[in-house]
């Protein structure tokens, strides 16, 4: 097993809306995070770490640890582009909130007006009810994870998935399909009375989207958010990214029993398959907390990421945006995100009363609560900037 080593950027400048692109591009020319993070990677039990600071609508800093490719002996660089799972999540959302503000379709439309066959909650009481973008942007759908069988779990294959996004969907969301299953698919509450994350309620939302729009939903991400943004290291997509730059998944707990996954890929793509790299994903962050804009792009108009924003369900959960959250982290009060799945452990928190984030990433699984501390002394960090 090779040994995890320690690699941090020493550069001298940092991008922020004021610099040229060529600067704004390279991830090597941004300084060093005075936080150590590699003694992180014994704590958490990952391979590799990644790290920056964002203050005043700039990535400030970043930090990096350990190893992308343990078999390659490839380590974590700034610009090593990272899988960041359910994060992808508010990114679904900005491209979703796009196409609303362009009049495409309303919040509270039936997402069955614009999709190619219907998808309804299986109880009789509640099938009339409509399923609507606003539902799946706040968990409030019904549809939920199958947690009796691997329908979703399966679907993570090394490579293109097997099926499409609306086939994969087809298959779980309508009855006689292969992983249709009424209990385990749908709540027992009718769409718009209960609360459960739903991962598949936002490939839902993607597909809807996609159809609507007659654009795969990873190119219209690419068109509406990634090249406007300059976020050249970004995709939904293996396809188009540089091999070189990606850093392999690991499950275990430790270097001697690290097994690497493979670059894998999810059919319901746009609730968690995003790659990016922390300098790339930060210019989205600063969007957000600038309100739209960023380096003179425009993604969303300001109205449209106070919605976002905006606690929307707060009799089912008073904690939930438009797939950002409003939670506790590191002594204050965040909005965010974070992301879990095989090989991959992510956070992206800001703090809109200092105009303070961090995002953090690994190429591992830590354990739930572990990560806090660290992700505390990069919010302290971002104090002396």
């Amino acid at each position: 097993m090779a040994t995890i080593c320690a690699l941090v950027a020493l550069q001298p400048a940092c991008f922020g809306a004021g610099d040229d692109a060529d600067e704004r591009n390279s991830a090597e020319r941004i300084p060093a995070c005075t936080t150590d993070v590699e003694p992180e990677l014994a704590r958490l039990g990952v391979p590799g770490l990644s790290a920056g600071i964002v203050k005043d609508g700039r990535l400030v800093c970043t930090a990096v640890a350990g190893l992308a490719n343990i078999e390659e002996t490839r380590p974590v660089t700034p610009g090593t582009v990272f899988w960041w799972a359910s994060v992808a999540k508010p990114v679904t959302a900005t491209t979703a909130m796009s196409v609303a503000e362009q009049g495409r379709f309303k919040l509270d439309d039936d997402v069955n007006r614009y999709l190619p066959y219907q998808v309804r909650h299986p109880n009789p009481e509640c099938a009339e009810k409509a399923i609507t973008f606003r539902q799946l942007l706040t968990h409030t759908s019904s549809i939920k994870e199958n947690e009796s069988k691997p329908a979703y779990k399966d679907a993570f294959v090394v490579g293109k998935p097997r099926q499409p996004l609306g086939d994969y969907l087809k298959s779980y969301l309508l009855s006689g399909g292969a992983t249709y299953d009424a209990n385990a698919n749908f709540l027992a509450k009718c769409p718009g009375e209960g609360n459960r994350y739903s991962s598949i309620g936002f490939g839902l939302l993607g597909y809807a989207v996609e159809v609507l729009t007659r654009t795969p939903f990873d190119r219209l991400s690419k068109e509406r958010i990634f090249t406007p943004l300059g976020m050249n290291d970004t995709s939904f997509s293996l396809a188009g990214l540089d091999q070189s730059k990606l850093a392999m998944g690991y499950q275990g707990r430790s270097p001697a029993t690290f097994d690497a996954v493979g670059y894998q890929e999810h059919a319901n793509y746009p609730d968690g398959s995003l790659r990016s790299s922390v300098p790339d994903l930060a210019r989205f962050l600063i969007m957000t907390m600038q309100h739209g804009e960023y380096g003179g792009a425009r993604v969303l108009k300001q109205a449209t990421v106070q919605e976002m924003l905006r606690r929307q369900i707060p009799a089912l959960d008073d904690e939930q945006g438009f797939a950002w959250y409003h939670d506790k982290q590191a002594g204050r009060k965040v909005i965010g995100h974070d992301g879990f799945d095989p090989g991959a452990t992510s956070f992206m928190f800001f703090d809109p009363a200092d105009d303070a984030g961090v995002l953090l990433v690994a190429n591992g699984q830590w354990k739930d609560g572990r990560a806090e501390a660290l992700l505390k002394k990069l919010f302290d960090e971002s104090s002396e900037y």
